[in-house]
């Protein structure tokens, strides 16, 4: 039976510096590979971002960008992107200045960042690494002046203001899914937007169940994916509001690789059983 293993990235899979060991990687995604097993990554940052960091790695495993909004299969041609309505733009752009104004609002295309003037400025080291990340990033006084279709708007707000944001956009009847990682952020999505419902197409096309999925993450935009999983991991640091819902632990957090850790461990039981059963 194959198993796609699914993991988040920030507070997951990747360090506090958003780094992670490449070769003890490669070698899980070679014995992945060589059982028939798959790997996914699932996570709110975007595809160009992902492949910045991973590389070449970023070829051998299938990609949920935007907390859902983006989803590509491996060996693919195609991204399927699911945008925002343009129409709700003035309207969420006034619910999140009228919460935070002094916040950073930004969005993302497909391959563009956008930035609004006056709405809060990104520090030196992540001005300079997004602009290597998506070349330059485009300035506007409104959301609704972005000329192409956005997959995610992102407020950069802190814990309490996220959470009012979220409220606010929920009591309204625009077609948005505002989702947050628990650390501030609020990502805002096309409405029905979310990792699960993109990897529920995307393992349709793999001609998989969601029993088959086994998933790692530590955040509340991870809990529809969980939902859907046969099988899931919380990370020790995780949002406590995943606690006590019946989910497996990793084995570390992700200063010390918890998700390779784990994933080492699961598929070394998997190679017991099967020499156990091939002995019989």
């Amino acid at each position: 039976m194959t198993r796609l293993y699914v993991t988040d990235l920030d507070q997951t899979f990747l360090h506090e510096d958003k780094t992670f060991d490449a070769d003890r990687f490669t070698t899980i995604l070679d014995k992945l590979d060589a059982q028939g097993d798959q790997f996914a990554i699932a996570t709110g940052r975007e595809a160009k971002w992902v492949r910045t960091k991973f590389g070449d790695l970023a070829d051998r495993v299938h990609l949920v960008t935007n907390n859902g909004a983006a989803w590509h299969v491996r060996g693919t041609e195609t991204t399927t992107l699911r945008t925002i309505d343009p129409a709700t733009l003035t309207e969420l752009e006034q619910i999140l200045v009228d919460v935070s104004p002094k916040d950073g609002i930004i969005a993302f295309s497909a391959d563009s960042m956008y930035r609004l003037n006056g709405y809060g400025e990104l520090r030196a080291d992540l001005q300079d690494y997004m602009t290597q990340v998506y070349g330059e990033i485009h300035m506007v006084d409104h959301l609704r002046d972005i000329p192409q279709p956005l997959a995610s708007v992102t407020a950069i707000l802190d814990v309490v203001h996220s959470n009012e944001a979220i409220a606010r956009i929920q009591a309204t009847t625009l077609p948005l899914h505002p989702t947050t990682s628990g650390y501030g952020a609020v990502d805002i999505l096309a409405a029905g937007v979310n990792k699960a419902t993109s990897l529920s197409a995307m393992i349709a096309e793999l001609q998989l169940v969601p029993e088959d999925l086994t998933v790692f993450g530590d955040g509340m935009n991870d809990l529809e994916m969980m939902q859907l999983a046969g099988e899931v991991y919380i990370m020790p640091n995780s949002d406590e509001r995943l606690f006590g819902r019946g989910y497996r632990e990793a084995l570390f957090d992700n200063e010390h690789d918890g998700v390779l850790a784990t994933l080492e461990t699961i598929m070394a039981l998997c190679q017991m059983v099967l020499v156990g059963e091939n002995s019989d």
